[in-house]
């Protein structure tokens, strides 16, 4: 009897087995198809790390580590981790925590007494590491009223640091809220200077990356014996291009200043999980002692993100630099992890403006996190090879203003836009005309009119008790010209409006689109049910766009694919022809357009 047991027990385990290894070798297929299509569109370089279950199920790399040296990403690859180094900074404070040297209530002015001398004894351990210090002085982020310092190439000392941001302020009361602070992070690198004696760069050595065996991993130097990634701008165009100018790692200490590999920081992971670097208590507090961050149910934890997918809890972090950009997670319900790191992004993210996505890390982490939830997730659509030659030209009528006109050349396919205005297929969701003619429409359109000629006689009326007192005024007429005249100074020549959606029943918040030389604004006007405007915000949706003419990517039978950076930094965008017409997708939204020329 107890043989017969034992055979089914071991049938049950080989069943099991067999349907794990099964499962992961699926997973792996799907993961690798996800990177294999972003990498197509140079979406993605870098290397990848994936485990589930203690076990390494995908670890793969892709793109040059070094284009000129003709040298590929490998699993030795070292990159700058940028942001991911809090999340050691942290393991090394709660060191010194266990060792009874320091608590996460101590004040930093314990440190730093002539640094914000009114605020510093309020400021604690912990404030920095949450990110819920409320201090006006930072690093690489710079407020509305321009407090904070930019980063340099050149090195500046902490007491120079300390010295500039002497006399800052707070935004809020520590403790009460969050804003994202990299010069905390250095605060509190000097402050393991201070309480172990020794240089950060030692410290961590000693007390992480030893512990942990992360053997290529070092405070602002790479191992020579390992290949270096080296920073590239351009993601997703069509070629790379070298970023000579890195920030100064003495801008970063603490913060986003060391360098290390998948694998280490596996290994980083791993040590924390099981109890070699901290003890079950201090390690439970990295997640525990959070701050709100204000975006969902976010928590920020000491050097850690704590959020939920799908309700399933997930806890990591995330980094950004120019040429760099990485995550580290885990989702602990699973025991799987995932760690990403690229050697490039879009553009220069301190100093550059641009309209699509500077990294596609986080995207790419999140239909990674999908496929391990069951779900579905979209990769980007790989070109197929059209065998036809012939030429022609169709024209696909949107509405009575916007058109667009699809060219052929041999296999080469364009798109291109006409109309009464100058505009672009990636700005049609703007452009279009949502008015329905209703009053609350008029009354949206009124004030369209009076702001953009600065003629505001008559507009009280169309306010309520609140807003009539605002229009009405010299101060509110003073405040709008304001507006408007920073509009101009900045975006230039005023060329027209329109309403572009209507939402909601009894109240309408309807959106408008101001059309500058530059750039377009948006505002959005609520409008009551008696038709009165009760408010009015500015509207971040609105994007800007002078592309006129786009390329196609064949991907389907009778479907292409616009590819968003290829053609001016946009968002991906889908066409879908057929007998009647065209269909315009954006994002999950259908324009649909009739060929006027079958």
């Amino acid at each position: 009897m107890k043989r017969v047991t034992a055979i089914l027990i071991a049938l049950v385990l080989g069943i099991n087995s067999f349907g794990q290894k099964s499962s992961n070798k699926e997973l792996k297929k799907d993961i690798d198809a996800l990177f294999e299509s972003y990498a197509h569109y140079n979406r993605f370089v870098g290397s990848v790390l994936i485990s589930a279950e203690n076990t390494i199920i995908y670890q793969q790399s892709f793109g040059y580590a070094d284009i000129a040296g003709k040298k590929k990403n490998t699993h030795n690859s070292i990159f700058n981790i940028a942001s991911l180094t809090k999340s050691l900074t942290a393991v090394g404070i709660m060191r010194l925590v266990e060792d009874g040297k320091l608590t996460l209530e101590t004040p930093i002015s314990i440190f730093f007494p002539d640094f914000m001398p009114n605020y510093s004894k309020d400021i604690t351990i912990q404030h920095l590491l949450n990110n819920s210090s409320g201090m006006e002085a930072n690093i690489g982020r710079s407020d509305e009223s321009g407090n904070g310092l930019m980063p340099d190439v050149f090195s500046i000392t902490f007491n120079e640091l300390l010295k500039k941001f002497k006399d800052s302020k707070l935004k809020f009361e520590p403790g009460t809220g969050y804003e994202y602070n990299n010069f905390g992070y250095l605060l509190l690198a000097h402050i393991i200077e201070k309480v172990s004696g020794q240089p950060y760069a030692g410290y961590m050595e000693q007390a992480v990356f030893k512990p942990a065996n992360m053997k290529n991993t070092a405070v602002a130097a790479f191992n020579p014996n390992h290949q270096k990634a080296q920073p590239y701008l351009g993601l997703g165009m069509n070629e790379f291009q070298n970023f000579n100018s890195p920030f100064h790692p003495s801008w970063l200490q603490g913060a986003a200043d060391i360098n290390s590999t998948t694998y280490d920081l596996y290994k980083f992971m791993k040590a924390l999980e099981k109890g070699t670097l901290l003890k079950v208590a201090s390690k439970n507090k990295l997640y525990n002692a959070t701050q709100a961050m204000g975006v969902n149910d976010k928590l920020s934890g000491l050097g850690w993100v704590i959020d939920e997918i799908e309700g399933e809890k997930w806890i990591y972090n995330n980094g950004l630099l120019p040429g760099y950009a990485s995550v580290m997670g885990s989702l602990p319900e699973r025991d799987i992890k995932i760690i990403v790191l690229s050697n490039a992004t879009s553009v220069n993210p301190v100093l550059e403006e641009f309209q699509g996505e500077v990294t596609f890390v986080p995207e790419i982490t999140d239909k990674i996190i999908s496929l391990f939830q069951g779900k579905r997730a979209e990769n980007l659509p790989l070109p197929i090879k059209n065998k036809s030659i012939a030429d022609f030209t169709n024209t696909y009528q949107l509405d009575n203003e916007h058109a667009l006109v699809l060219k052929k050349r041999d296999s080469t396919y364009t798109l291109e836009t006409t109309g009464n205005e100058p505009w672009s297929v990636f700005t049609y969701a703007f452009s279009k005309d949502a008015n329905d003619k209703t009053e609350a429409c008029e009354t949206t359109l009124f004030f369209a009119k009076a702001w953009s000629t600065q003629q505001f006689d008559g507009l009280s009326d169309y306010g309520n008790e609140q807003m009539k007192g605002f229009l009405s005024t010299q101060q509110g007429k003073d405040q709008l010209k304001g507006m408007w005249a920073n509009f101009i100074n900045h975006a230039g020549e005023f060329k027209a409006y329109n309403i572009y959606k209507i939402e909601g029943e009894e109240v309408k918040n309807i959106h408008v689109r101001f059309q500058f030389e530059t750039v377009d604004i948006g505002m959005v006007l609520s409008v009551n049910a008696a038709n009165k405007i009760q408010g009015m915000f500015m509207d971040d949706a609105v994007k800007t766009s002078h592309i006129t003419t786009v390329a196609l990517v064949p991907v389907g039978e009778n479907k292409f694919f616009i590819d968003g950076h290829r053609n001016g930094g946009m968002q991906d965008l889908k066409i879908t022809l057929s007998n009647k017409g065209l269909i315009l997708t954006d994002g999950s939204i259908n324009f649909p357009a009739e060929n006027i020329n079958p």
